[in-house]
Order: structure tokens, then C-alpha cells, then sequence
């Protein structure tokens, strides 16, 4: 009924040299550095890789599993919707221009995986997964009530700038446009409980803003 759980990966150190040019062009690695490490992140609050209970993928984008072989030994729960792992693997073998890198989604196959299915799933109290479709087939939001009755909704890549919410537009981001107004619609409930805030993660200048580790959002 407890654990420790990882939100996505990150990219990794190696990211620079995995990725396709096609990757690097549209998405420049401006910098990383030793901080930006998942290990070291995870000791800046007490935490070591094999610690990890469960990592939940919000999707399978080579942004977000970049650093999944940190935790190949370890050999954590790894939650992940099966539309996206049937999306992601289909395009990475077909080898379509699309955002999956082979070698991140190969380590999958000796690891811990559990695909979830259907559109909800309580991964663990107060900790509930959302099937939100519309930036790829799979992806994933998370809400998370902590201890103090707050509700914090991390959106994956559903949202990439807070800007989606007023003009319920994704630009060339749009995987699927019918379930991406769907969604839109179902994250402004979520949006209108008392004590719920929205984390989006791309947008630098909320990047800024939000607490860094080993600070808390809470």
C-alpha cells in the first residue's frame, strides 16, 4: 500500500549520441550536466536508484525514457499504458520518423514491466493514473492527494505550455485531435476541485518556478 515511485525518466548523458539527428535538429540538447543526472537527483533527496519502487512512463517519447537503464539492475515495476507500448514499438521497428528511441524500448524487455489498461487505474492510495490520448495513443497523466488534502495533476506531455489550456491547441504536437479535445475537456474538471494544481513540465519559465529538489511541491 506504499512505495516510491518515479514519474518518467528524463534524458540521459548518452542522449547527445542515441538520438537520431533528426531528434538533435528539432530538439537541441542545450546543456547537461552531472546535477541533472537521475541518480544524483534522487541523492539530493535521500534517495538511491534501487529505491524506486515503480517508474510510471507518462509515454514512451525518447525525452522521457532516456534514462531508463539507470534501473536495469534494480529491476523496478515499470507502468505503462499498452496502447503506448504497442504505438511505440510498431513505429521503432517500422522505423518511422517518430520520437522512440529502439535502444530505450529494447531495455524494456528484461525489465519489471506492467501494462495498464483501460482509461483509469490506482496505482497505489492517492495515487491515481488517467489514460489521456491526443499527444500519442498511451499517454498518461498522474494525480497525486498528498497527506496535507492537495492535489497536484502532472501532465506529461499533454500539455507542453500552459497556453494548450486557453486555445485547447497543440500545433504540430497533435498526435490525435478527437481524443486530445476529449481529454482537454476531462483535465479542466479535474482542474475545477478545490486545492488542484495543473505541473507542466515543458515550459520553461513554470520550470522556474517550481521547487527543485530537494525542495517539494508540497
Amino acid at each position: 500500500k506504499d512505495g516510491i515511485i518515479l514519474f518518467d525518466t528524463g534524458i540521459s548523458e548518452k542522449s547527445k549520441t542515441k538520438w537520431p539527428n533528426m531528434a538533435l535538429s528539432v530538439f537541441p540538447i542545450v546543456s547537461f550536466s552531472d546535477e541533472n543526472k537521475i541518480e544524483n537527483q534522487l541523492k539530493s533527496i535521500g534517495l538511491k536508484p534501487e529505491d524506486i519502487h515503480f517508474i510510471v512512463f507518462s509515454h514512451l517519447h525518447l525525452d522521457h525514457t532516456g534514462s531508463l537503464e539507470i534501473f536495469k539492475s534494480s529491476k523496478p515495476g515499470i507502468i505503462v499504458h499498452e496502447k503506448e507500448l504497442k504505438f511505440a514499438l510498431l513505429n521503432a521497428w517500422l522505423n518511422k520518423p517518430v520520437p522512440y528511441v529502439y535502444d530505450d524500448l529494447e531495455l524494456l524487455r528484461n525489465m519489471n514491466i506492467m501494462p495498464i489498461t483501460g482509461e483509469y487505474f490506482e496505482l497505489l492510495p492517492g495515487i491515481e493514473l488517467f489514460l489521456f490520448g491526443g499527444h500519442t495513443p498511451g499517454s498518461i497523466v498522474v494525480k497525486v492527494r498528498t497527506k496535507n488534502e492537495n492535489n497536484y495533476v502532472f501532465t506529461g506531455d499533454f500539455l507542453h505550455v500552459p497556453e494548450e489550456l486557453d486555445y485547447e491547441s497543440k500545433g504540430w504536437l497533435l498526435g490525435d485531435a478527437e481524443e486530445y479535445f476529449l481529454n482537454m475537456k476531462k483535465l479542466k474538471a479535474m482542474m475545477k476541485v478545490p486545492r488542484t494544481s495543473v505541473i507542466i513540465s515543458h515550459d520553461p519559465k513554470l520550470w522556474d518556478k517550481y521547487p527543485k529538489a530537494p525542495k517539494s511541491l508540497d
